[in-house]
């Protein structure tokens, strides 16, 4: 690579893809639509920094269907954000992503914005839903590991596609997604999060959290789950308490209280 210069490279597989990311280190940026990297770039026209070689995801079609793979819904990291909400398959077997989808952005980051760019961000509103769901992430090389391991790891791998669990296979789950600011009012998202239950009685059968907000990657909230099997009847105070062994204090404020208000302890 020439110093000062911006490269974009469109590896043929995706194995080669991360053999350059691996090589290059913190030069190399895995990009598709593009529409989180471009936040990153400094001044009024948005100018992408020097000495950076953009990795290009798009050219693999593996990467861009959605379809039934096993017991399981395979969407491709490179199906935009706007075709996986509309998609029949995804309606019909995650409807809690195209729920937080909705509520994501403008139509025109919608139409550009991919799947696996978002969750790649790290504080994406598709992140917690995927969480909750026990998403898997597919990786370059074709191994699945659960998504929380793949976006726990210190140098984030590329990621190929999600397998979710076919609601016709393991049932359809009780689930639930907030988010508090909505773009389309001009304020930026202050939270997200998802819960789920292990009925739909709802209630105190939460048994996964997951929240992400700016400056506060997307994560399980493991001491939410451990407190609603382990107290007999937790209160707010519980859920706050929980709430901020994971999350700063403001966030875990406003988090516990949605919390609270889903499983009906207000």
């Amino acid at each position: 690579m020439t110093s000062g210069k911006v490269h974009l490279v469109t590896p043929p597989t995706p194995q080669a893809a991360q053999a350059l990311a691996d090589e290059m280190g913190a030069r190399a940026r895995f990009i598709a639509g593009g529409t989180v990297v471009q936040q990153e770039w400094e001044g009024v026209v948005r100018r992408a920094p020097s000495g950076i070689c953009f990795i290009n995801t798009q050219a693999w079609p593996q990467t861009q269907t959605v379809s039934l793979a096993g017991e399981h819904l395979r969407i491709g990291a490179n199906v935009r954000l706007e075709a996986v909400r509309q998609n029949p398959l995804v309606r019909a077997h995650a409807p809690l992503l195209v729920e937080a989808i909705g509520q994501l952005g403008a139509a025109g980051v919608r139409r550009l914005g991919t799947l696996g760019g978002n969750i790649a961000w790290g504080v994406g509103d598709t992140g917690p839903v995927l969480l909750v769901l026990d998403a898997l992430a597919e990786l370059a090389d074709g191994t699945l590991e659960p998504l929380a391991h793949t976006l726990a790891r210190n140098a984030r791998p590329l990621m190929q596609a999600f397998h979710l669990p076919r609601t016709d296979v393991h049932g359809a789950p009780a689930t639930a997604f907030e988010k508090v600011g909505y773009r389309a009012a001009f304020t930026p998202a202050r939270v997200r999060v998802a819960l789920r239950w292990a009925d739909a009685s709802r209630g105190q059968h939460l048994v996964r959290a997951a929240a992400g907000a700016p400056g506060t990657p997307i994560r399980r909230l493991h001491a939410v789950e451990a407190a609603m099997v382990s107290t007999p009847a937790p209160t707010l105070a519980d859920m706050r308490a929980a709430c901020l062994r994971d999350l700063p204090e403001p966030l875990a404020v406003m988090t516990s209280r949605l919390i609270a208000g889903h499983c009906r302890l207000l």
